[in-house]
C-alpha cells in the first residue's frame, strides 16, 4: 500500500531533550511529558515504564524515541528506546478463532504486511468444540488455567515464527490488536465464560481496554487490545469483520453473514445496524460426516455431477481423504439438480451406483477403497445429509428472522458481506442452490475473506477508527434468536433444500426445470 505515513494505532517519537543541571531539576518524567504536551496534550507515564527512564535516557545522552498508543480519548506513554528507531514501528494483528489463530506482523510506518502465520489453536487439547472447553473449564481454576495457558502458547508459537520468517524480534513490536468471539477472549484472559452460557447469557466483560502482553505471558514488548464484544454469541470478530464492510457508513442495505460453527449476521446501514447470532453446528466446517475433514490436503472441495458421473477435486491435487464443508455444499447442491437426491434431502438408490447402502443407511460413495487416498470408502451417509441440513436450516431461518423482523425482503438486501473462511472458498451457486444463502443477483455478494483479522489489521494502521469500533458496539441492537417462539417451526421449513417455498429461490426453481426436477 505505498510508503506514505499512515495513522497506526501508535506513534514513535524522536526527542532530544536538554539534561537536567545548572538549576533545572525538573524530574524525568516530567521532562518527558512535558515535550509531548505541544502534540499529545495530556500523556499517561505507566509505572512499569517509570523504572526504565534511569538509567535509559542518561546512557542515550537524553535523545530517546518514545512510543505512544492512541486510547481513543488520550494518549498512553508504552515504550522508550535509546537513539532514534523510528524506522523500526510494527505492530501486530491477530485473528483469534476457536479453529485456529492467524497473525499478522505490520510495518507501521506504511502498512505493508511484513509476514503472516496461521496454526491450529492449542485450545484443542481441551475440546474440539467450544462448548467442549467451556465445560471443561467452568469452576475449575486449573482448568481455566490451562485453556489459556493453551491460547498464549499459541501466541507465541505464531510470534517465534513471524521472527524466524522476518528476522524481526517479538519484542520489536509494542502494539497487537486481537479479534476474536466473547468466549475466546474470556479464555485468552483467563476469565471463565460460563456466563455466556447461562441465563441472563450477559459475558463478564465486553471490553478489555489496553492489557499489557507480558502480564499475560504473551512475549511482545508492549501491549494489546482486543476487540470489543456486542453480546454472548456476537464477539470482537463481528465487530471487526463490520468494520471492513463498512455497514455503519453507507447508504444502502447491506446484510452482513459469517456462517460457521455459530452464525452471526448483521443487517443495517449508517441510520441503524440491527444484529442476530447463534449456533449453526460445525457441519459447514466438515465436522459432521465421519468422512469430514478440516479444508487441508485431500480433503474434497469441489463437485461436479457430468453425464451422471461424480468428478471431484480434492486441495493440493491429491487423492480424497475426506471432505470438507465447500466440497458437501457443492455435493448437495449437484445431486439436488441431478435427482440423486430429493427435495428433503433423501437418497434415490435408483439414480446412481455411486448411491450405496451400508450397515442399513443409504449414502453416496465419493471415493472407494482404490480412489481413495487411503484406502477406505469415502461416504456421505444419509445421518451426515440430515445433519448438515439441520445447520443450514438453522443458518438460513436466522438470516430469514433478522430481515422480517425489520420488515426487509430478501430483494431489497443491496449488498451482502460474507465472511469467513468457509465463505471465501464456497461455491456461490452451489450454496445458494441448496439455500444457504438467500437467492439474491450474483454481483450484490462481497466475499470478505477473513474479516476478523482483516478487521484487526484496519484498527492496527488506523487509530482514527478506534471512534468507528466504539460506535459499532454501542449502536448494533441484538435479537435473541432463541426467544422467537416460531423459530423451530422456521428451521423446519428451512429444512428442504432449497426451501419449502421454491419463489424465494427463482434462480434455483429456473435450474431444477431445466434439469427436469421440477414442472
Amino acid at each position: 500500500m505505498g510508503e506514505q505515513k499512515i495513522e497506526a494505532l501508535t506513534k514513535k517519537i524522536f526527542l532530544k531533550l536538554s539534561p537536567p543541571g545548572n538549576g533545572d531539576i525538573i524530574g524525568d518524567q516530567e521532562r518527558i511529558l512535558s515535550a509531548l504536551t505541544h502534540e499529545f496534550g495530556t500523556v499517561r507515564f505507566s509505572r512499569g515504564l517509570l523504572k526504565k527512564v534511569y538509567p535509559l535516557c542518561r546512557e542515550a545522552n537524553w535523545e530517546i524515541t518514545l512510543t505512544l498508543v492512541n486510547s481513543g480519548t488520550s494518549w498512553e506513554l508504552i515504550q522508550l528506546e535509546a537513539g532514534d528507531q523510528c524506522e523500526r514501528h510494527f505492530g501486530l494483528a491477530v485473528d483469534l478463532g476457536s479453529t485456529s489463530v492467524a497473525m499478522k506482523l505490520v510495518d507501521l510506518n506504511t502498512g505493508k504486511v511484513l509476514g503472516e502465520e496461521s496454526i491450529l489453536n492449542h485450545q484443542i487439547q481441551y475440546g474440539d468444540d467450544i462448548l467442549s472447553r467451556i465445560f471443561y473449564a467452568k469452576n475449575k481454576p486449573k482448568h481455566l488455567c490451562a485453556v489459556q495457558q493453551a491460547t498464549v502458547n499459541t501466541f507465541n508459537e505464531l510470534l517465534q515464527r513471524l521472527e524466524t520468517t522476518t528476522g524481526i524480534s517479538a519484542q520489536e513490536s509494542f502494539i497487537m490488536v486481537v479479534s476474536g468471539n466473547t468466549t475466546m477472549i474470556h479464555f485468552l484472559l483467563g476469565v471463565d465464560p460460563w456466563p455466556i452460557f447461562e441465563y441472563p447469557f450477559a459475558p463478564v466483560f465486553n471490553h478489555t481496554g489496553y492489557l499489557e502482553a507480558r502480564e499475560l505471558g504473551i512475549n511482545t514488548g508492549g501491549y494489546l487490545y482486543c476487540m470489543p464484544s456486542v453480546a454472548n454469541y456476537l464477539g470482537g470478530d463481528t465487530v471487526s469483520g463490520l468494520l471492513v464492510a463498512g455497514l455503519h457508513e453507507k447508504e444502502e442495505l447491506g446484510l452482513f453473514i459469517d456462517i460457521g460453527t455459530n452464525g452471526e449476521m448483521v443487517l443495517g446501514n449508517r441510520h441503524f445496524l440491527v444484529a442476530g447470532a447463534g449456533a449453526a453446528g460445525p457441519a459447514l466446517e466438515g465436522g459432521i460426516s465421519k468422512n469430514g475433514m478440516k479444508a487441508t490436503a485431500g480433503a474434497v472441495d469441489s463437485v461436479v455431477i457430468a453425464e451422471n458421473e461424480l468428478l471431484l477435486t480434492t486441495i493440493g491435487g491429491h487423492r480424497p481423504l475426506g471432505i470438507c464443508g465447500s466440497g458437501i455444499v457443492d455435493l448437495i447442491a449437484q445431486m439436488l439438480l441431478n435427482g440423486w437426491i430429493d427435495f428433503s434431502g433423501r437418497f434415490n438408490p435408483e439414480k446412481s451406483r455411486r448411491i450405496v447402502s451400508r450397515d442399513g443407511e443409504y449414502g453416496v460413495l465419493y471415493a472407494n477403497q482404490d480412489e481413495s487416498g487411503n484406502g477406505q470408502e469415502l461416504l456421505f451417509t444419509q445421518r451426515d445429509m440430515s445433519q448438515f441440513i439441520d445447520t443450514k436450516a438453522a443458518a438460513s431461518t436466522m438470516v430469514a428472522y433478522l430481515l422480517e423482523r425489520l420488515g426487509v425482503a430478501p430483494m431489497d438486501v443491496e449488498r451482502l458481506y460474507v465472511s469467513g473462511a468457509f465463505g471465501t472458498y464456497i461455491n456461490l451457486e452451489s450454496a445458494i442452490t441448496i439455500g444457504l444463502y438467500p437467492d439474491l443477483p450474483r454481483e450484490r455478494f462481497v466475499f470478505l475473506g477473513n474479516s476478523s483479522l482483516e478487521g484487526a489489521y484496519a484498527l492496527l494502521i488506523n487509530g482514527e477508527k478506534m471512534d468507528a469500533v466504539a460506535r459499532l458496539q454501542e449502536r448494533i441492537e441484538y435479537l435473541e434468536f432463541g426467544a422467537a417462539t416460531d423459530f423451530i417451526s422456521r428451521m423446519y421449513a428451512s429444512r428442504f433444500l432449497p426451501h419449502t417455498d421454491f419463489d424465494l429461490y427463482p434462480t434455483v426453481k429456473a435450474a431444477l426445470r431445466k434439469q427436469g426436477r421440477l414442472r
